[in-house]
């Protein structure tokens, strides 16, 4: 006689080892990704779901395509994964719907290319939450529609486009570095803060294809964050600072900075990771700095 046994595996608390969060602020949904690959989404009380990749890889980032029950995840192996909420025999669960990964460079020698030229450093999904802007290590950046994950090659923006703008006395043959920062302008959308590792900020005009502007950085460039108007913005620093830097239509094209603070300074600090500014109804500021701890 066969006897036929079914066990039932319970998941209790906080996911183990986690690599990556995000939030959906419309739906109010906190997704939660594992370094075994592991993603869960939580909601009001009683609502979880649970879904993993076919891949035992890192997940990296998170993204929530607001408000429509999507989510993006990278893993370290440089895959994105889209995953979907959906109603299946009554019950919603979480299904992996496809997965993208960016080629190499047209034109370009891949097999004497380094492999990481084309790894994804920033995810920024655009306001209308139909594009999705990949920066990657070689300083490019790739547009993806979503939710169909099909590369918009003829939008795809390489760092010697913008190199052209740049001031010869800044270039000193040096390559810009990869894309640390990208942030979509808070009142026009078709403009982006692109920021480079070595320290540059571009506003670029995805509309004209056309740098605006010009922010000569000059210390390793870790993160930027918009002040609400879109006439400031923050930049943090490897050293453990952050400068303030005026937007202008008009000239001069490249702008310096207005200030360059270190909050706990006067020595070299641990590195801004990642820096914020939220202005309030009241119309006070503040900035929150977060640094890693080890």
């Amino acid at each position: 006689m066969c006897v036929m046994c079914w066990l039932q595996t319970v998941e209790h608390g906080f996911p183990n080892q986690p690599s990556a969060l995000a939030y959906d602020s419309k739906l109010r949904l906190m997704a939660v990704g594992t370094k075994s690959g592991a993603v869960k989404i939580y909601g009001a009380p009683g609502v979880e779901f649970t879904g993993l990749h076919k891949e035992t890889a890192t997940v990296t980032q998170m993204h929530f395509i607001s408000g429509q029950g999507r989510l993006l995840s990278l893993l370290d192996d440089n895959t994105l994964h889209l995953w979907e909420i959906n109603l299946r025999d009554g019950y919603s669960h979480l299904e992996g719907m496809q997965s993208f990964i960016l080629p190499g460079r047209p034109g370009f020698d891949s097999a004497n290319a380094l492999p990481s030229i084309t790894r994804i450093t920033v995810i920024l999904l655009m306001s209308f939450c139909d594009v999705a802007c990949l920066g990657t290590e070689g300083g490019g950046i790739y547009f993806l529609a979503l939710p169909s994950l099909k590369l918009k090659e003829d939008e795809t923006l390489f760092q010697d486009e913008v190199m052209q703008s740049v001031p010869d006395e800044y270039k000193c043959g040096k390559a810009l570095g990869p894309i640390e920062s990208l942030q979509e302008h808070p009142h026009s959308p078709n403009k982006i803060l692109i920021g480079y590792s070595r320290g540059l900020v571009a506003l670029w005009d995805h509309g004209t294809r056309q740098v605006d502007n010009l922010f000569l950085g000059n210390q390793q460039l870790e993160s930027l964050g918009w002040e609400s108007s879109g006439k400031l913005f923050v930049s943090s620093h490897s050293d453990g600072g952050y400068m303030l830097w005026p937007v202008s239509c008009s000239s001069p094209r490249t702008q310096q900075p207005i200030s360059s603070t270190v909050p706990y300074g006067p020595f070299p600090c641990k590195a801004i990771n990642k820096i914020l500014w939220r202005t309030s109804e009241c119309g006070y500021v503040a900035m929150s700095l977060l640094t890693e701890l080890k």
